[in-house]
């Protein structure tokens, strides 16, 4: 059955855009992320393929101004995120609760600010946007200040790309909106004075392929896939990079003959995949790399076993899949495992022998599975990321007419 349109579209004939294109020609966007985590990339892709699906005039730039395009310093500081959280979580923990502070936060500002600012004023004159979307809480800032010496209105929206608590560069008052991912995280963005008029809750952006499976379908990816149709089947993951104790846990849901199947990620980490692979085991398993197909990976399971990252638990929640959570980054991902257990969408399961025994009752398919897996799709925002887009469209149709009656 066909959708109605969603509040604020406007229907109009078949093959236009739901949305006014703003006056002088097509929406323009400018997607600020940095690879400081999957995370970040992720949305912004996901953003920039439902902008495209919701209005294909549109003019989609991605950019990263700390990483990919920032001065040297800055990029060798960002740089540094994915090494630390590898090494030593204890040591990110120190380091974001410390620049969480006002005085800290505005220090890290005034010293890297300036040099990043020059690098969105080539962006904006490069690409004129009437939108900047921020994915990332340390381009806000420094994006507003770009954008007031523009010399023309454009839109300030910022998406939080973290799912409960987040860090005080997300809630930048000034933006014209800010996305809130969850009602916990809204209140949080209250509580830091953004505007209510200038919050809303819409979800975390995922790529709109995350989506329970059809009659039928769950049965069908098994078969693709190589996996046992009517076995439990289990998505144990450890991110793009394969972090974590991934083998440890394979082991203990592996090592003895066990009523389940499981399907392993190790990402971009070969080794840790040979590793895994070579395992010795009695519980059938599919050892994989990095996947770009994890949405039918996800319709194929029933379960999911990974760390409290927000892109994780989302995608999880919008395939209405229920989560067993086995660690976390220290910072922004704590509050994410009292989330997923207080909303009974999942357990945590911090040792090995901990995993096993609730991957053991979920498996058994009773009423903790089925009803976390109720609670999973009711708590999940499947269109987050079209709902996002409409949002940014309908900003940019503002800010451009704007643009023009200023002219």
């Amino acid at each position: 059955m066909d959708r109605a349109p969603r509040s604020g579209a406007t229907q109009v004939a078949e093959g236009a855009p739901l949305y006014p294109t703003p006056a002088g020609g097509s929406p323009r966007v400018l997607i600020l992320f940095s690879d400081t985590g999957g995370g970040h990339r992720a949305a912004a892709r996901a953003l920039t393929d439902a902008l495209k699906l919701l209005d294909p005039t549109s003019v989609v730039t991605v950019a990263d101004p700390l990483i990919g395009q920032g001065p040297v310093i800055v990029r060798r500081l960002a740089s540094l995120y994915s090494p630390v959280i590898s090494r030593s979580r204890a040591a990110w923990g120190a380091v974001y609760h410390t620049s969480n502070t006002q005085a800290t936060f505005a220090a890290i500002r005034a010293i890297f600010g300036p040099a990043v600012r020059r690098v969105m004023t080539q962006l904006l004159k490069q690409h004129d946007p009437d939108v900047v979307l921020s994915v990332h809480p340390l381009l806000n800032h420094v994006a507003h200040q770009a954008i007031r010496k523009s010399g023309r209105p454009r839109a300030l929206m910022t998406v939080i790309t973290d799912l409960v608590d987040f860090h005080r560069g997300w809630t930048f008052s000034q933006a014209d909106l800010v996305v809130a991912p969850t009602e916990e995280a809204r209140r949080v963005a209250l509580r830091r004075r953004v505007p209510g008029d200038r919050v809303k809750l819409l979800g975390l952006p995922v790529d709109l392929r995350f989506r329970p499976p059809a009659p039928g379908e769950k049965q069908a990816l098994r078969r693709r896939f190589g996996l046992d149709e009517h076995r439990f089947t289990v998505l144990v993951i450890g991110g793009a990079a394969g972090v974590g104790h991934l083998a440890a846990q394979v082991r203990a849901l592996a090592l003895e003959p066990h009523p389940w199947q499981l399907a392993v990620v190790c990402g971009r980490n070969e080794k840790l995949r040979r590793r895994i692979y070579e395992m010795r085991a009695s519980t059938p398993m599919l050892v994989l790399g990095f996947v770009d197909y994890m949405p039918e990976l996800m319709r194929a399971c029933d379960l999911v076993v990974t760390k409290a990252g927000p892109g994780a638990i989302a995608e999880a929640l919008a395939t209405g899949l229920p989560l067993v959570i086995t660690g976390f980054l220290p910072g922004q991902e704590t509050p994410n495992v009292d989330f997923v257990v207080a909303s009974r969408i999942g357990a945590f399961a911090p040792k090995e022998s901990d995993l096993l025994d609730e991957v053991r009752v979920m498996a058994e398919g009773g009423p903790t599975w089925r009803e976390m897996s109720r609670n999973a799709e009711e708590l999940a925002h499947p269109y987050a990321s079209s709902d996002i887009a409409r949002e940014c469209l309908l900003l940019a149709a503002r800010y451009r007419a704007s643009a023009q009656a200023s002219r």
